[in-house]
């Protein structure tokens, strides 16, 4: 039997579990994580990081200062700042909160 299933990672475990009590003999192909980025941010903080990305502020070389972003979203350079570094620290520890515990 080949499924898909889309589940919490602790429901996944309890899975397992369930699995090897009861003596089933099974191989997981992969396992991918996905987060509902809809609820993760703020309306501001995903303004600010679309622009972000739009203007090329995250581009290696980066494409524009934090002065030329904030200017384009027409806000201070220290609100850009604030707003860009919230939603930096939201997304890199919803990305990482799994590898840290």
């Amino acid at each position: 039997m080949i499924s898909e299933i889309t589940t919490t990672h602790e429901r996944l475990s309890q899975l397992k579990d369930e699995f090897d009590t009861a003596g089933f003999t099974y191989d997981i192909v992969s396992v991918t994580q996905t987060t509902d980025s809809t609820g993760l941010l703020t309306d501001r903080q995903r303004q600010v990081m679309t622009g972000a990305l739009e203007q090329g502020y995250y581009g290696t070389p980066r494409e524009c200062s934090l002065i030329t972003l904030a200017d384009a979203l027409a806000v201070s350079k220290s609100t850009a700042s604030v707003v860009l570094h919230n939603a930096e620290e939201t997304v890199i520890k919803e990305f990482f909160t799994e590898s840290v515990e």
